[in-house]
């Protein structure tokens, strides 16, 4: 008697940073990163996780990277993290 095993892998079926996430001040970020294409989402994923003083205590955002105000925020972030280093 042979068994088949079939592993079934679940991709996400769409992107996790589509939306747009609340409003966030550069120096609300604790940690900006930037991941890489996904094969099931073509675009890069921007992650921030807040500081814990902010009202957002520690949470963590996916922020969709085609909006003007990512590709700012991302700006601003580098910026003043090199001024403050």
């Amino acid at each position: 008697m042979r068994l088949k095993h079939q592993i079934r892998i679940s991709l996400p079926y769409k992107c996790r940073c589509t939306r747009k996430g609340p409003k966030i001040r550069y120096k609300d970020v604790q940690k900006l990163e930037i991941k890489p294409k996904h094969p099931y989402c073509q675009e890069k994923m921007i992650f921030v996780t807040m500081e814990n003083v902010s009202r957002f205590k520690g949470q963590e955002y996916c922020l969709h990277p085609k909006l003007q105000s990512t590709k700012n925020l991302v700006k601003w972030f580098r910026i003043w993290k090199d001024k403050h280093k």
